[in-house]
């Protein structure tokens, strides 16, 4: 990797370790503490990128953690940081886990803005592999920008448009590529690539996934601009079009 994207990269992934008001993660760190106590409990990062949610937990938590990514570039970034800021109770791996399961068995397992980069046909097998390596007790946590939401394109910090998924095509693929740059990854180098890899994810392509599996949906929040209103706080906007302002879904699983 180039030293100014592993610097990039760096720079990115510490600000989202440390830094509680980063817009994208700011109702992800607000709510977790609320539905759960990660002390003591032993913790897959499913998808860690380069490790700033991991990191997260591991210093906030007296917990074992274990970040898994298939992409060697953000385990790099990763691991550049559990050293700088001497983190001890994380483990960062490069791993396929359809191909090399999980060891063990785990009390939470979270995905963090990853569901939505993953092909729905991979996803399935993916989550019956996170089933099984599960405790009796165990949960799964996923938090994901859901498609129709104004920041689901994830271009939106160099687009600057909201809802830019729904642009004509032509007219989508000439401000990519007009914008396009590289970005830290070995699997998805570029801006074209990562927009590319979205599935469009949506929470009934979710549930339909889950229901090839042995999970249930036991918790679920529907966070959206109107929330950041304080009497509209804890309000679920699903209906049309209200639906088109919900910025991020969060929905616990657990084994049937």
């Amino acid at each position: 990797m180039e030293k100014t994207l592993l610097a990039e990269g760096i720079k990115y992934a510490e600000d989202n370790f440390l830094n509680d008001q980063a817009s994208h993660l700011k109702v992800d760190k607000e709510l977790i503490p609320k539905l759960m106590d990660l002390d003591g409990k032993r913790i897959i990062d499913f998808g860690c990128g380069m490790g700033g949610m991991t990191l997260w937990y591991a210093k906030k938590w007296d917990c074992e953690i274990y970040g898994v990514d298939i992409d060697q570039h953000h385990i790099e970034v990763a691991n550049f940081l559990k050293k700088k800021h001497q983190i001890s109770n994380v483990h960062f791996e490069k791993r396929n886990i359809v191909e090399h399961p999980l060891e063990g068995k785990f009390d939470y397992i979270f995905l963090n803005d990853v569901v939505e980069h993953i092909r729905e046909d991979y996803l399935v097998n993916i989550f019956q592999q996170l089933a099984k390596a599960l405790s009796a007790k165990g949960r799964i946590f996923i938090s994901y920008p859901p498609w129709k939401s104004p920041y689901a394109s994830h271009l939106n910090h160099v687009i600057k448009i909201p809802w830019c998924q729904f642009l004509p095509s032509p007219v989508l693929n000439n401000l990519i590529e007009k914008n396009n740059h590289p970005i830290v990854g070995d699997l998805e180098s570029d801006l074209k690539e990562a927009y590319a890899g979205l599935n469009k994810m949506t929470h009934k392509k979710l549930m339909g996934i889950m229901e090839q599996t042995d999970l249930k949906q036991v918790y679920r929040k529907s966070h959206c601009i109107l929330n950041r209103v304080s009497p509209m706080k804890e309000v679920n906007f699903r209906i049309f079009p209200l639906n088109y302002s919900i910025t991020k879904e969060f929905i616990m699983f657990e084994k049937v």
